[in-house]
């Protein structure tokens, strides 16, 4: 905050959602991705959307327009006096999107109700991101916006886990490997860190095969010693959006704007 003042309005609207979340009851999606548990298609099923109950998730977002029109001041979305029902119509039809990934008001309403879904999933046998996924979420096939390097306990190898810009589900991909193209190229990486000792903790690990980013963080260097599961990436997206500046002015693209220009 100190070191990047155009942060704080940015990290005052988070903490509004962060209010929001906390007092949300979560609905259970688990309807959508019961009956694809094949590893060849992800697990979204989005003909299944219309028989989610939707109920806990009217409230959720009618407070969540209800700040972004407060905080984004001039972005109406006019929503905030809408009707239960065409709340409903609004997270139905962002669902059925295939660039849902793009709708961050219908990210933040669900917010609740996939990290309730998500922890009930993680019973399912882990699924791993691979060059058949070209980089993208293993549930809801949305790019990835942030990585963690770990070294998982009782062993000695790091691993990377990537984290789905939209539904949050993280999944294990290479540690040297490209999201967007698949580049394996150690030559063909870089990256830039902030001035502050915080920053070193979190890099923008650039790819000069395809001219992309993917912020990551590096839990080894963190001095809370938070676990990945201790991370809300939502937060440490916000924490960092002075490197989204840097590889902007650098001419690097990230993950997730790179998929809307293919």
């Amino acid at each position: 905050m100190r070191h990047y003042p155009f942060i704080a309005e940015m990290v005052i609207f988070y903490k509004g959602l962060i209010d929001i979340w906390s007092e949300s009851s979560p609905d259970d999606l688990s309807i959508l991705f019961s009956d694809r548990l094949t590893y060849s298609s992800p697990l979204l099923d989005t003909g299944r959307i219309n028989d989610v109950d939707f109920t806990n998730s009217i409230d959720a977002a009618k407070k969540v327009f209800k700040l972004f029109e407060k905080e984004r001041k001039g972005d109406d979305i006019e929503c905030a006096g809408a009707s239960s029902e065409a709340v409903i119509e609004f997270i139905r039809e962002g669902l059925h999107k295939n660039d849902r990934f793009r709708n961050a008001v219908l990210k933040w309403i669900l917010k609740p109700s996939f990290e309730y879904t998500i922890g009930k999933l993680l019973s399912l046998p882990p699924r791993r991101g691979g060059k058949g996924w070209g980089g993208q979420c293993p549930l809801c096939a949305s790019p990835p916006n942030m990585a963690i390097v770990y070294t998982p306990e009782n062993e000695t190898a790091e691993q990377r886990l990537l984290s789905c810009c939209f539904c949050g589900y993280r999944w294990r991909y290479p540690l040297t490997g490209c999201p967007s193209c698949g580049n394996e190229k150690p030559e063909r990486f870089g990256f830039f860190v902030g001035d502050s000792a915080r920053d070193q903790c979190v890099r923008a690990v650039s790819c000069e095969e395809c001219k992309t980013y993917l912020k990551t963080v590096f839990i080894g260097c963190r001095s809370d010693k938070k676990r990945p599961a201790d991370l809300d990436m939502d937060i440490e997206d916000v924490a960092t959006l002075h490197l989204d500046m840097m590889a902007n002015q650098r001419g690097y693209t990230n993950c997730v704007e790179s998929r809307v220009l293919k």
